[in-house]
């Protein structure tokens, strides 16, 4: 690329910017497709995980739209691409750092001994029991609360979603449901 040409081009980066501070939605698509594609080399150059660089390049362009009424105007608008992307990257990766040492602090400050075997036994022991309570409880409330809880709990269906299988109201679904489990607890007192 010529000398006239890197200067139409930079001319060409920076009415997009200007365009961009005034609201052009465009601007700022057709600069996130010139640049996306260097700001991706730069900051695999800065750390090999990729999924953590596009995020970045997403927080760039982002901050950039939301901030644009207050952004001064680019000498060069890749380098503030690359330096803002630079910035977002370390920062990300230096908040990581400092997480990932807190944990591993936390680890040494307690270790497995925190749950001996024996208490999480213990615990397994009382789920299991409990969830034994409730299979014996389940066919003692009523088959259409059974069915509605049924339908919420191993389903996931939504109040109206239950109200369509069962020919019911969304209202009729939710109180069903609130029966079911009230019910539930009388009888396993859990």
């Amino acid at each position: 690329m010529n000398s006239a040409q890197k200067h139409i081009d930079c001319t060409n980066d920076n009415l997009m910017w200007r365009k961009l501070k005034a609201g052009d939605e465009h601007a700022l698509a057709a600069l996130f497709r010139q640049f996306y594609g260097a700001m991706f080399d730069y900051g695999i150059k800065l750390t090999q995980r990729e999924e953590l660089v596009k995020d970045a390049i997403q927080e760039v362009f982002a901050y950039i739209w939301q901030n644009r009424k207050s952004l001064s105007q680019a000498n060069s608008v890749i380098a503030y691409l690359l330096v803002s992307l630079r910035r977002n990257l370390l920062t990300t990766l230096e908040k990581q750092k400092r997480m990932d040492k807190a944990s591993k602090e936390m680890h040494q400050e307690y270790p497995n001994t925190a749950f001996p075997i024996e208490d999480l036994m213990i615990m397994n022991e009382e789920n299991a029991a409990k969830k034994e309570k409730l299979k014996t409880a389940l066919p003692q409330i009523p088959a259409r609360l059974y069915e509605a809880l049924y339908l919420k709990t191993y389903s996931g269906l939504s109040y109206n979603e239950i109200a369509e299988v069962m020919k019911i109201t969304p209202g009729v679904a939710r109180n069903y449901i609130s029966e079911a489990f009230q019910r539930l607890r009388q009888i396993v007192d859990v």
